[in-house]
């Protein structure tokens, strides 16, 4: 701060490098008189004044001496005020405060953070009774090496107990209300003729085990799959294996978040330089058995004579757990049958047979580990060693108690019909089959109508490089539709029945009737596919995943539908499992084992947030629960770290439980979230908003915006039909209906599809739309309109109050005509919804547009039944 005395500043000669200009004397004069004389002191900030040093000038030099005339400048008033440090109540905003004079709170150091100390805490909380253990094996191969010894390579088999690992699962308390202990037939009749398939628990194998009465059954569920671990590059993989059982219910078993599948080991990933190569795939086809037999070992025993354990519910079991399904791509069915990959590895069926609807019985695990063994004692090779393909090892399910591993290999639904038959096969064959080939199917596809639950491919198929099976479920909810009318009436009838199979075997629940379905969609499959042959597309059906869907009908019998055998399950666990175990290392040669130690720290810290949920459930509010521990799409250990690198000194607000962004957290709207499941909202069958988006609109504006020219016709004929018989209503029919009258009008509706059982367990949201064009947000972009294709009830043919119709199979839209949804406005509320009685959902009707220009038969009716009859189940 500089003080003005005796009337102000004399400045020095500015420099050139500042921008002020010079002043001349009678300036500085009329300022002086200005701010008040020689007795004026005014306070300037240092920011106003020029970055160079300014002495204060003698009496005599303050005097002002002539100067050249100069142009006048531009002056302003510095104001200054000071701000009042009292608040409203009389109390300083600053208080003063007086030191105590004593020594307090003393500091004796910082506190450690480190991420040392943090899981060192980890640590010590209470692990899991399945520890991990290291066994190596070391192979001596053929190939010798420069001191002329034979190659040798050492590979480590990270493992845990897999009886240990079945009592964790059996005793978890989270798993009470989904755990069942006995076997049970399920059917859809009093009489007890028609069988329900669902969970492992309703099939066949358990039913059949032939176990002490008293017995509990453990059905193990096995699963491996070979994963890259590196990024971009490197060559650092890992082969883990999955376990589960059986006894948990599927809906809880198929959850990442609900931790009911543990890892069981990591199986060694070699290269085997030192076989030639020659060997080596044999080499390795043997390496997988023994280690496999490795992790099964503990089963020999306990298959047998049973283990003691506390379950779920707190009684104590004698339970025997038996290796009942494997999941597992084809290549790697292959390896665990023993087989080559160009045989069946669950039927002795001749490769040059398998694209025909022969009826093969599962091979004989018994038939087959004694040619194998005849083999490993160097005997004479017998012919079923050829005939069957076998590979000359040890195979790790001989002597495994109960255990059949033919009936055990599960349909892989991903790699065998979506990826297998219908993307890699049936598409490529019905592009050739079509005159214009992939440029006619990328026009039909481009063709198709929108709606929110339908892939819209924009650019075709033709030239997407990598697909996820997603996409494969996309394609084929509208697949049928685009090549029907577009060639040989034969050729849509493959894709039919093809598409027909593939959404049988997706069903969660099946019965007698829906299998005896899945076999006619596998018998049409046949009876039409030979069309390919006479267009010189296909010399023939030899191909492994095509013959898979023969063995799907028997599966379900036996184990359970194939969505609880999914592979989608195991290639998912590797995020948790395999690549994020990874991240968390060194990623260098002792990854194996960091990855082991980072996840029982995730599963401690797993475990401890369940404790703590079950121990603070009856007090809420208490304590620190899982959803504190972890937060959506963040590991559990990953959070509780960050937190412990935290400085201690950093603010934290007390409502952040995560260390996650308050930016990328949903904000709460207000609204009510549609909950199928809450009767509450779904009262009227649909939901609409409160508000109109238009609350007014002629009848002029429907038409020319809408494109609803019959909107005035049909309101009026409704109001009529509704009004007979009742005068009052009657009176407001009469009224006649201008272009000037005005409705409110609604952009989307949303309606409740009640729930099946055979493709969801909880109801299901669709959403009807009838959104005109509208500018978009550039100005020369327009966004086009979006009306969605419903089905309505004819009243002519059901009448409008009458009760559901009962659904026949065979003719799916009697009663109902198709339409395409101009506008959507609020229906009386004495209008009553009927529900299709199978849950039909409208959106799939939207296909039959592009066959209406070329059909199959003469009736219009039936060609639309054989589009809908197919994407019903979707």
């Amino acid at each position: 701060m500089v003080q003005a005395l005796d009337g102000g500043l004399q400045p020095q000669e500015p420099s050139l490098e500042c921008d002020h200009r010079q002043q001349n004397a009678q300036q500085w004069s009329d300022e002086e008189e200005e701010y008040g004389g020689n007795d004026a002191a005014v306070a300037v900030d240092a920011s106003t004044l020029d970055t160079h040093q300014h002495e204060v000038p003698s009496a005599e030099a303050r005097r002002p001496s002539p100067r050249p005339e100069e142009p006048p400048l531009n002056r302003r008033r510095v104001e200054i005020e000071e701000e009042v440090d009292v608040e409203a109540g009389g109390l300083p905003r600053r208080p003063w405060i007086e030191d105590f004079p004593g020594p307090a709170a003393a500091t004796f150091g910082t506190a450690e953070t480190s991420s040392h100390t943090f899981f060192k805490k980890i640590d010590q909380l209470p692990g899991g009774m399945a520890g991990w253990t290291l066994e190596v094996f070391e192979a001596e191969g053929d190939m010798v090496g420069e001191d002329g010894k034979p190659k040798k390579e050492r590979v480590e088999l990270w493992k845990r107990d897999a009886v240990e690992c079945v009592r964790e699962l059996m005793g978890n308390p989270s798993f009470r209300d989904s755990l069942r202990y006995t076997p049970e037939r399920q059917y859809a009749d009093a009489e007890g003729k028609t069988r329900i398939f669902s969970n492992m628990m309703t099939g066949n194998w358990w039913w059949d085990m032939k176990v002490p009465e008293d017995a509990t059954v453990a059905p193990i569920i096995l699963a491996s799959d070979k994963t890259t671990l590196s990024r971009m590059s490197g060559d650092k993989s890992a082969w883990p294996v999955y376990l589960t059982i059986g006894n948990i219910d599927k809906e809880v078993r198929r959850k990442p978040s609900a931790h009911a599948t543990v890892l069981l080991g990591y199986l060694p990933v070699a290269k085997l330089d030192c076989f030639s190569e020659k060997r080596r795939a044999l080499e390795g086809y043997r390496l997988f058995h023994k280690c496999m037999h490795a992790l099964m070992k503990p089963l020999f025993e306990a298959g047998t004579t049973g283990v003691l354990m506390t379950c779920a519910d707190g009684q104590v079991r004698r339970v025997y757990p038996i290796l009942a399904a494997y999941i597992a791509d084809h290549p790697e069915q292959a390896l665990v049958a023993a087989c080559q990959e160009n045989y069946c590895p669950k039927c002795p069926v001749e490769p040059n047979k398998r694209g025909e609807p022969v009826y093969s019985c599962l091979k004989d695990p018994g038939r087959v580990t004694e040619v194998l063994r005849k083999v490993s004692e160097g005997g004479e090779k017998p012919p079923e060693f050829s005939d069957w393909g076998l590979r000359a090892v040890e195979p790790f399910w001989d002597g495994l108690p109960h255990a059949d591993i033919f009936n055990a290999l599960t349909p892989d639904i991903l790699h065998q019909l979506h990826k297998g038959v219908f993307k890699d096969h049936l598409v490529s064959w019905a592009t050739k089959a079509i005159e214009g080939g992939e440029a006619e199917i990328d026009r039909r596809f481009k063709a198709m109508f929108r709606h929110s639950d339908l892939r819209h491919f924009r650019n075709g198929i033709s030239l997407v490089s990598q697909w996820t099976g997603t996409e494969y479920k996309g394609m084929e909810k509208v697949f049928l539709g685009v090549v029907a009318g577009a060639g040989d009436e034969r050729v849509t009838r493959a894709v039919r029945a093809v598409l027909d199979f593939i959404y049988y075997a997706h069903f969660e629940t099946h019965t007698d009737e829906t299998l005896h379905g899945l076999h006619r969609a596998w018998r049409g499959y046949h009876e039409y596919k030979d069309v390919f042959v006479e267009l010189e597309i296909r010399e023939h059906f030899n191909f492994p995943k095509g013959h898979s869907t023969e063995h799907y009908e028997l599966s379900i019998r036996s184990v359970g539908t194939a969505d609880g055998y999914s592979t989608e399950h195991p290639e998912r666990l590797h995020i948790d499992f395999a690549k994020l175990a990874y991240g968390a290392s060194n990623k260098q040669s002792s990854y194996t084992k960091q990855m082991t130690r980072w996840l029982d720290r995730q599963e401690a810290v797993s475990r401890f947030a369940r404790y703590l949920d079950w121990a603070t459930a009856t007090r809420p509010g208490v304590g620190m629960s899982s959803s504190t521990l972890s937060c959506s799409g963040v590991s559990t250990l990953s959070t509780l770290s960050s937190i412990a690198r935290a400085r201690p000194s950093a603010p934290r607000a007390d409502s952040d439980a995560c260390s996650t962004p308050a930016a990328s957290l949903p904000a709460d709207s207000g609204e009510d979230k549609d909950d199928p499941s809450d009767d509450s909202q779904w009262r009227l069958g649909y939901r609409i908003a409160k508000v109109p988006p238009f609350p007014s609109l002629s009848i002029t504006q429907l038409v020319n915006d809408f494109g609803a020219i019959h909107f005035a016709w049909c309101l009026t004929d409704y109001l009529l039909k509704r009004s007979v018989g009742d005068p009052v209503r009657i009176k407001h029919a009469m009224t006649q209906i201008g272009s000037a009258t005005r409705v409110a009008v609604y952009k989307q509706c949303k309606v409740r599809i009640p729930a099946m059982r055979q493709v969801s367990t909880s109801p299901l949201v669709d959403i009807i739309h009838a959104s005109p064009s509208h500018p978009g947000p550039s100005p020369l972009t327009t966004i086009p309109a979006y009306m969605s294709t419903i089905l309505a009830r004819d009243p002519a043919v059901v009448g409008i109050a009458a009760a559901p119709m009962v659904f026949d199979v065979k003719n799916p839209l009697h009663g109902k005509t198709s339409h395409a949804l101009a506008a959507l406005r609020r229906r009386p509320s004495h209008l009553h919804i009927t529900r299709h009685p199978r849950g039909a959902r409208p959106r799939y009707f939207r296909v039959t547009e592009g066959i209406r220009r070329k059909g199959l038969g003469s009736d219009r009716t039936s060609r639309i039944c054989r589009v809908v009859h197919t994407l019903q189940y979707c």
